[in-house]
């Protein structure tokens, strides 16, 4: 993030973004590279079609890999010697079992990438926006930050850390001009929400269930919650620190929906 010379936050030169071969991550790049702002992209899958030319720099790597984040280090310093201005972290994994059935390397693998995977990226980065006065970190959290579902323990409990992982960094560095935020999706049309149904016994079922309980009727598209981010780590979010926004179709806003029938 840079600054004009009265101190107003501009639309980062430079970002990284984590997941960014698919889903939220992939939207996210696109969605800031069509705003003018570089980008080294990060994912363990290879680069995605339409985002392999001129803006795009990319990292194969795992994020819970040290040896990624400095993978990712170089080439900002190749993009520009000054560093990003934001990070976006989107990258994340599932595991859909039963609370007996899940197993202490399911939760920690789940922290390793959910929860350790974002520590990483922002212990790397967060020092050279420090230095130069201001930036910008942008993390997907998940609703399961603050609710639980059933057979999602592993998941919903490496969620609810990363929220206060990314409060607990927000805090820290609010004087330091770098806000650091979270956004909280529900249930949003993504290779990742595809693993959770593949893992259950009715697949179609669960996917007509879930556009059902959510309020506005649908399954959320990942550039909604792609734009949330980029505003996040823009200048119209400079009053935000430590801040969950939730783009979840209004799932969370009551215990439990049921769309009534319409008369005819």
């Amino acid at each position: 993030m840079t600054l004009t010379t009265d101190g107003g936050a501009i639309d980062p030169a430079l970002a990284v973004v984590t997941g960014a071969a698919s889903g939220v991550g992939r939207a996210a790049a696109e969605a800031l590279v069509a705003r003018g702002t570089a980008v080294v992209a990060v994912d363990l899958g290879a680069a995605s079609a339409g985002l392999d030319g001129a803006g795009v720099d990319w990292v194969r790597g795992d994020v819970a890999e040290d040896a990624t984040w400095e993978a990712v280090a170089a080439a900002c310093a190749r993009c520009d010697p000054r560093g990003p201005g934001a990070l976006v972290a989107c990258a994340g994994t599932i595991v859909v079992r039963p609370f007996l059935e899940t197993g202490l390397d399911d939760f920690r693998r789940l922290f390793e990438v959910n929860v350790l995977g974002v520590v990483r990226g922002m212990q790397a980065l967060l020092p050279g926006m420090v230095a130069r006065g201001g930036g910008a970190v942008a993390v997907v959290c998940s609703v399961d930050s603050f609710i639980v579902e059933q057979e999602m323990s592993a998941y919903a409990t490496s969620k609810a850390a990363l929220l206060h992982a990314v409060r607990s960094a927000a805090l820290e560095h609010a004087r330091d001009g770098v806000r650091i935020n979270a956004v909280c999706p529900g249930a949003i049309e993504t290779p990742l929400l595809q693993r959770h149904f593949d893992q259950l016994e009715d697949p179609a079922a669960a996917r007509a269930a879930m556009a059902r309980r959510t309020p506005v009727g649908r399954i959320l598209e990942p550039r909604e919650v792609a734009e949330a981010l980029c505003f996040l780590v823009g200048p119209g979010a400079s009053g935000l620190s430590g801040a969950a926004i939730t783009v979840d179709g209004g799932l969370t806003t009551a215990a439990e929906y049921d769309h009534p029938p319409r008369a005819a």
